[in-house]
């Protein structure tokens, strides 16, 4: 029986659609209770995956309670579709129902396809109203690409599935409507009779009555005499009754049948009566088929906090600019709010930190005192500054150290002993980033690895988990604009970056036949090896400050060596070349800069640590036991990428020294967000709220500088600060740029890292904003005084988040609720009072922050 209905449905799988004449309605009838299964499991799986993603956001006792209740739009979606797939006997209601269905049930089943996929590879449901914005540049469209198997193989699945199940999704959905229509009809024929009664008694309508027949027996079959004779009737099954005057006959024993699916489903009627009013259950509730539409739109809520939101008295940290004297005159790219108009007034409004109620500033502070000493010294100055950004980078893999989580499921891998030629690879694998932190990875046997020098901050946080917006936090010392995808350049960036503030320097500081470098002018410069295509990071870098001739991409070196037969350089993938292939580039650009008297402000994006972490060659090294299973193939290729980028910041740092110029360079390392692979499988920090997505690295280095390492919070909005402190501090410029970096110093939100970090002071704490990935879904907050975690939701589909990392550091059991109020009283039964009032300040730090963000890019959601 199986194998006949599966021919069958799969005969007009390979069938084309329904077209015209006796061939559609021929193949229609073949197919219509296969394309009805495929509807019913792929709206079916579709709700519970959904379900499952948010089980954990509702209290088990009203899981229990209302889960019923939302698969009923997933239940009258299906008996829409069930009428849609009977028989009709009019060849064009044939060809009309076939292309609303088939069509419909592959654009469904190819959501939810991707969207399993996509959960199980990044832990993350796709938010449907993000479709419109997804970029359509080659390297985004590779991008979704590799997700492009699982969508296959899930897509498939659905589709055996299917064939295997026809015809009995057909057949239980005629059950059910059988059983309604009986029950119904015994409900209302005494109505009806009194009705129609009335109407004759009073003489209307005898003509019309007498062409109704309403008692006329109503067919629950839809099949042909030929097709009754080989396949089962589901009213045969259900001995349900015609519709007719003997109803009072009906046996004891077909009304207990009936009940079967009555009561089931009056109760779920009732149940979804009686529901409370909850923007959790009713996005829960939500079918498919309605999800690219309805439950998503979150103006209600942005518009809210746009309200007037005040925070200690304070509705925006906006206000006039702190005026600079040193400023040259005309119109310089960052420094827009300073343009004065004829009246002599400022035309535009800027961050000013005296009007910010979340400001905590440390520069009153002293410098750490194992700094003191070197910064004064004579020997100390930063001529250049080189900052990376490494992609896709963990905390705990730079270095690997042992005893780390990351560390500890290699160990669990190999069962607790690792082979010994597996134990040298890792012993090796990140001896650079032991060099730069000064911390070693416990996998050395001899030896120890011997400090590069510098901060070490073990407890950095980045700014935004989306590249772009990273690299933006960094190179601006700001907060990412909260908006999905990068759209920064699109508005007013509204701190000058770090290009803009070297620029107007060397506006006033321009002497390049100096002898003394103080006096050089700066050449900002950005390198990646990659493409700089995917969501127009083209238009971003240059909107940083970085000139395009002073912009180095894949394109770029695709058009330098356009004909150079000796080039032979190889891009490991779609994203371009292995970061390696920048060192000649690297020492050009030095040695042009020493021999031109230009002083460096490199920004370097690495890239192949990017997933799909793909190797030159496609070589990789055993370094977790591909036996153990799970997602260890990934883990495996990550780390070889880990490990070719540590070999390349070596040679990054012999090239400083082959230059002469390593005493003279601040070297700066973060990562641009961090990968919870190993937490939670996941591929991508997309609506990823696990802290092993923010958690990463961050050196400042230089060989002169001792080795210091600092715990305390700290975030990458800080690196610009704490650089221009220390070119200030160091005397690493002339009086009139000292003067200037001590001005501009104030108005950035950061602390500088070379002083102490102050929690909180009178008024709040220092908190530390996170923009996640894509931007506009929801932001992440902590606080320097606290171990808690909050995330908050700016639309409904996303739940408060709460965790405390002291107690839980890799966020097993995290807190999560759709309402705020429910999350507080989760919060209560399970930790002290001290984390509810916790969360109820930044709650509220946090909406009012959300809101000015807005206004400072000047930018509206709503």
């Amino acid at each position: 029986m199986l194998a006949s209905q599966a021919l069958g449905s799969l005969k007009f799988v390979c069938c084309a659609l329904p077209a015209r004449g006796l061939r559609a309605t021929l193949n229609w009838e073949l197919s219509r209770k296969f394309w009805f299964s495929f509807l019913c499991i792929v709206t079916i799986c579709a709700k519970l995956l959904h379900i499952y993603a948010h089980w954990d956001s509702i209290p088990l006792t009203q899981l229990l309670l209302w889960g019923s209740t939302f698969f009923l739009q997933d239940i009258i979606f299906l008996m829409i579709g069930y009428v849609l797939t009977l028989h009709y006997h009019r060849k064009w209601a044939c060809v009309l129902a076939g292309l609303v269905v088939v069509p419909m049930s592959l654009v469904l089943s190819v959501m939810a396809a991707a969207n399993t996929s996509f959960f199980f590879l990044t832990g993350a449901e796709i938010h449907w109203r993000q479709a419109g914005s997804v970029n359509r540049d080659p390297a985004s469209v590779n991008t979704l690409l590799t997700g492009l198997t699982g969508l296959v193989i899930v897509e498939v699945i659905f589709f055996i599935a299917s064939i295997f199940a026809s015809p009995y999704p057909f057949h239980a959905a005629e059950a059910v409507i059988g059983v309604w229509v009986v029950v119904v009809g015994a409900v209302f024929k005494p109505l009806a009779r009194f009705a129609l009664g009335q109407i004759n008694r009073l003489g209307r309508g005898k003509k019309w009555l007498s062409r109704l027949n309403i008692y006329e027996p109503v067919p629950l079959s839809d099949y042909s005499d030929e097709q009754e004779k080989t396949l089962p009737h589901s009213s045969s099954l259900l001995d349900l009754p015609q519709l007719d005057d003997h109803l009072s006959s009906t046996s004891w024993s077909l009304w207990i049948k009936r009940s079967l699916f009555i009561i089931p489903i009056s109760v779920v009627l009732l149940l979804r009566v009686l529901r409370p009013v909850d923007s959790a259950y009713t996005y829960l509730s939500h079918t498919l088929a309605l999800s690219p539409f309805v439950g998503v739109d979150p103006k209600s809520r942005l518009t809210e906090m746009l309200g007037n939101i005040e925070l200690n008295g304070r509705r925006t940290a906006l206000g006039s600019p702190v005026p600079f004297d040193w400023l040259p005159e005309g119109d310089w790219p960052g420094f827009r709010d300073w343009k004065v108009s004829s009246t002599g007034e400022y035309e535009h409004q800027h961050y000013n930190p005296a009007n910010d109620p979340l400001r905590v500033s440390n520069l009153d502070e002293g410098i750490l005192e194992p700094l003191r000493d070197v910064l004064k010294s004579e020997d100390f100055k930063i001529k250049h500054v080189l900052v990376f950004k490494m992609e896709s980078t963990r905390y705990d893999v730079f270095p690997l150290r042992k005893g780390s989580y990351m560390h500890n499921r290699i160990l669990e891998s190999y069962k607790g002993k690792i082979p010994k030629e597996v134990q040298a690879r890792l012993a090796n694998l990140t001896h650079t980033a032991e060099r730069l932190t000064g911390t070693e990875s416990g996998l050395h046997k001899n030896g120890t690895v011997k400090p590069y020098g510098g901060i070490h901050a073990t407890n950095s946080y980045t700014a935004g988990t989306f590249t772009l917006k990273s690299i933006e936090g960094t190179t601006c010392g700001l907060a990412p604009l909260v908006r999905d995808f990068n759209h920064e350049y699109e508005h007013h960036i509204y701190q000058p970056c770090m290009p803009h503030v070297l620029d107007v320097l060397s506006a006033n500081t321009n002497n390049s036949k100096s002898d003394d470098f103080v006096d050089w002018p700066w050449r900002p410069r950005f390198m990646q090896s990659i493409t700089d295509t995917y969501d127009h990071q083209n238009l971003l870098t240059p909107a940083l400050g970085f000139k395009p001739e002073n912009i180095l991409t894949s394109e770029a070196i695709d058009k330098e060596h356009l004909n150079d037969t000796s080039f032979h350089g190889e891009k490991f993938n779609f994203w371009g070349y292995p970061d390696h292939d920048l060192a000649g580039y690297f020492r050009d650009v030095i040695h042009q800069a020493e021999r031109d008297h230009e002083r460096l402000f490199i920004t370097h994006l690495t890239g192949i640590t990017h997933h799909p972490w793909d190797t030159p060659g496609k070589h990789y090294k055993d370094l977790m036991s591909q036996s153990w299973g799970g997602n260890s193939r990934d883990i495996n290729r990550y780390l070889n990428t880990i490990g070719i980028n540590d070999k390349w910041f070596g040679q990054v740092l012999d090239i400083l020294a082959e230059t002469g110029i390593a005493n003279e360079t601040l070297v700066v390392m973060t990562g641009d967000h961090g990968l919870s692979l190993l937490e939670d499988n996941s591929i991508t920090p997309y609506d990823n709220p696990h802290v092993a997505n923010f958690h990463v690295p961050l050196v400042i280095s230089n060989p002169l500088l001792p080795p210091i390492e600092i715990n305390s919070s700290v975030s990458s909005i800080q690196i610009l600060p704490t650089i221009l402190d220390l070119l200030k501090e160091s005397g690493s410029l002339d009086e009139i740029s000292t003067r200037a970096i001590s001005e501009l110093l104030p108005i950035y939100e950061g602390q500088s890292m070379i002083r102490p970090i102050v929690s909180e002071n009178e008024h709040t704490q220092y908190y530390q904003f996170t923009v996640m990935n894509t931007g506009g879904s929801m932001v992440a907050m902590r606080s320097a005084s606290h171990s808690f975690r909050l995330v908050v939701p700016l639309v409904p589909e996303v739940e408060w988040r709460f965790t405390d990392i002291e107690s839980d550091p890799h966020e097993k059991h995290p807190i999560k609720s759709f309402d705020l109020e429910s999350l507080k009283t989760a919060i209560a039964l399970e930790h002290s009072a001290d984390a509810v009032q916790w969360v109820n300040s930044a709650a509220q730090a946090g909406q009012w922050w959300i809101a000015d963000n807005w206004r400072r890019y000047e930018y509206s959601p709503v």
